[in-house]
């Protein structure tokens, strides 16, 4: 059992007038508990929350730092996969699949997270994003 965890919840660690703030919290402590398994993300998340928060925030150091820490220092949540280049190119292959529909865009990195779940046998994706329902177990 495992669970992936998407932009949208890193932000609301980091950022306190977040609308999804308050829920990051409570759902980081049932990270915490083991409830959803062995926890994952991606080094597309990883930079896709990095750009959001330098933007979001015009570049507050304390606000890159912290995001920086919940990726990569004491404060780690997840472990970080990387695609191949297999992945990589069915992740273009459903990236075109699903934005074949004019009024309905779907990201790369959305795709990617997608595949990842399939690949890794992952339960549950940690997600404010409803695009996933149908593809994976959405916590929200």
């Amino acid at each position: 059992m495992g669970i992936f965890l998407d932009t949208g919840f890193y932000i609301g660690l980091i950022d306190p007038t977040d609308s999804h703030y308050k829920r990051s919290i409570e759902l980081l402590i049932d990270l915490k508990s083991g409830k959803y398994g062995q926890i994952f993300t991606s080094n597309f998340i990883m930079a896709e929350s990095a750009t959001i928060v330098a933007s979001t925030t015009k570049n507050n150091s304390i606000a890159i730092n912290e995001i920086k820490k919940i990726f990569t220092g004491d404060e780690r949540i997840a472990i970080i996969l990387r695609a191949n280049e297999e992945l990589e190119k069915e992740s273009w292959e459903l990236f075109q699949k699903l934005n074949k529909k004019e009024n309905k865009v779907i990201s790369y990195v959305d795709c990617t997270n997608i595949l990842f779940c399939q690949k890794y046998l992952l339960n549950f994706i940690l997600s404010f994003d409803a695009h996933y329902d149908g593809w994976v177990n959405r916590i929200f």
